[in-house]
């Protein structure tokens, strides 16, 4: 039963105890802990206005849509409790009674179920998920609809989100070089499968378990390229503004995978610099800038990251798709062939005075400390 005393600031839909979101405009409640929640224009999707909104049917918020779900779910499934909520999903931690195992399972609001091209498009691409395998990406077990609701089956999975992790303390250059580099491999099998996942942001990006293996996880607003491409550009602006491309911030219809490689270098920015490339007082501010300026060079502010590593990430970020890089495999490639030995992040190979390589010079003085040691215990 919905809370009568908290109502949404913006529509004054009677807000449940539990709700991250209004269920009738996706307006972020006071309870809401994920300021980064993808943004999405309900207008853009279908959803409904003005009278149409007023004759609707009351939509089941805080415990009665928890009561509704599990009549659903049935004796299939126990839930147990809400994990997650965007802005257009809850995801939900429940036991699945037959194979005695933990998952997850993601519900779209009832509300969007009303809007048919958003619903197919989210099933179109959930079925085209199921059949990724990459070790990096969150598999789908099932897709079901059932009594006005549908929702994803996954494996429910511990650890913390890159979010959570980079809120604790900034991550070294090293650290971040692994997580991008994991990051831009699972990207490349997605888009094998002619998917852009279009909403990377630190919050999609789950480390798991006590190695922090990096997977990336909710392709909930994933775009298919498979289909008709649309007719008209300037459409609904779907994504997290801190991390979209030029493209995307357009809302034009031709986003290709590309637009997941400037969105991986704005988080590269982000995990290097403790900030995102571009900051603002609103949305619409912030996707201006990606539209317009020029991030400041990563070198500019700390130049003790290395050369070929800030190189990587500024060549994603640039406004032309066509100079980043062509392929998340060619990211991935000039990450790993990033190395750490210099400050100034110059090559692996420079040699020292004497013309020899450095890396052997200490090689060839860690071996005579140690015979010198040798020789010393033994005269005593």
């Amino acid at each position: 039963m919905a809370d009568t005393s908290s109502r949404c600031t913006a529509c004054s839909w009677p807000l449940g105890s539990d709700d991250l979101f209004c269920s009738r405009c996706a307006t972020p409640t006071p309870l809401n802990v994920d300021p980064q929640a993808t943004l999405v224009n309900p207008a853009g999707i279908g959803h409904a206005t003005g009278d149409e909104a007023q004759a609707s049917a009351p939509l089941p918020t805080g415990t009665a849509f928890n009561d509704r779900l599990r009549h659903v779910l049935g004796a299939e499934y126990d839930l147990i409790s809400l994990i997650g909520q965007g802005g257009f999903a809850r995801v939900f931690q429940a036991r699945d009674r037959r194979l005695d195992r933990l998952v997850a399972i993601k519900v779209i609001r009832p509300d969007l179920m009303r809007a048919t091209a958003f619903v197919e498009s989210f099933r179109q691409e959930g079925i085209a998920l199921a059949k990724l395998r990459h070790p990096g990406i969150v598999p789908i077990f099932d897709i079901r609809e059932r009594e006005g609701l549908i929702y994803y089956i996954m494996p429910f999975v511990q650890g913390t989100t890159l979010e959570a992790r980079m809120n604790r303390a900034r991550l070294p250059p090293f650290e971040s070089r692994r997580i991008l580099s994991e990051l831009a491999d699972a990207l490349a099998a997605a888009h094998r499968a002619q998917m852009v996942h279009l909403d990377i942001k630190p919050a999609n990006v789950f480390l798991e378990g006590d190695l922090q293996k990096v997977l990336l996880m909710d392709f909930g607003i994933a775009q298919a390229l498979t289909g008709p491409v649309r007719e008209s550009s300037g459409g609904p602006v779907v994504g997290t503004p801190e991390y979209m491309s030029p493209e995307q911030a357009r809302g034009l219809p031709e986003i290709d995978h590309r637009s997941d490689i400037y969105s991986l270098g704005a988080l590269g920015y982000r995990m290097l610099m403790g900030r995102p490339p571009f900051r603002g007082r609103t949305a619409a501010e912030i996707l201006e800038k990606h539209l317009t300026e020029a991030p400041v060079p990563l070198r500019d502010i700390n130049p003790t990251i290395p050369k070929e590593f800030a190189d990587a990430i500024m060549r994603c970020l640039s406004k032309d798709p066509g100079e980043r890089f062509a392929t998340a495999l060619a990211l991935r490639s000039a990450l790993e062939s990033v190395t750490f030995f210099g400050a100034d992040g110059e090559a692996a190979g420079r040699e020292a005075v004497s013309g020899i390589p450095g890396t052997l010079v200490i090689l060839i003085a860690s071996v005579a400390l140690l015979i010198g040691l040798l020789i010393g215990q033994a005269l005593r």
